[in-house]
């Protein structure tokens, strides 16, 4: 996995810098349980290592685990913070006002990250055509995504047609 200036603008390149690292102590105002790397991995269905190698530079972690990040540590901004650390397009993405558009096009770039992995999912369990008891769990987690999906691709066409909007009578 590549790696990237994933550390505060202003810190160096030591671990307390690091926006992953960042967004766990921050937590830990909340919910102590984070202060311990084990306890904050297992919380994130990580290993410790992986975690180690996130908090330290050493590895990007993948759009699904900073979502979990997001939303266990209740870390909104690190999305943002993500997306301009990874990758080298969107470096000033989030900085100034954030527009609706802005905000479409950022939640593109981290949950569609991760749809190819539960399209997959959907794929083995609807080979048979049915749901099993058993696969009821995994079917329920699916139709969640695909409703934050649906969310997240109202949302844009809804920013693109404001966007769009304003240039309605413009003349090239």
């Amino acid at each position: 996995m590549k790696t990237a200036n994933i550390h505060q603008k202003g810190h160096s390149m030591k671990e307390e810098g690091n926006i992953y690292r960042a967004a766990r102590m921050a937590a830990t105002a909340k919910e102590p349980l984070f202060s311990s790397r084990e306890r904050a991995a297992a919380a994130l269905y990580v290993s410790v290592e992986a975690l180690q190698d996130y908090e330290t530079g050493k590895t990007l972690p993948p759009c699904d685990v900073v979502q979990r990040m997001v939303e266990i540590y209740g870390a909104a901004d690190l999305k943002r913070q993500h997306i301009r650390a990874s990758c080298p397009l969107l470096p000033d993405y989030g900085l100034e006002r954030e527009s609706e558009l802005t905000k479409a096009a950022l939640s593109w770039a981290v949950e569609f990250a991760g749809a190819h992995e539960w399209a997959q999912r959907f794929a083995r369990m609807a080979r048979d055509g049915e749901i099993t008891a058993d696969e009821s769990a995994i079917a329920q987690a699916i139709r969640g995504k695909a409703v934050e999906l649906r969310q997240i691709m109202e949302e844009t066409i809804a920013a693109i047609d404001k966007a769009t909007a304003d240039l309605k009578g413009v003349k090239p």
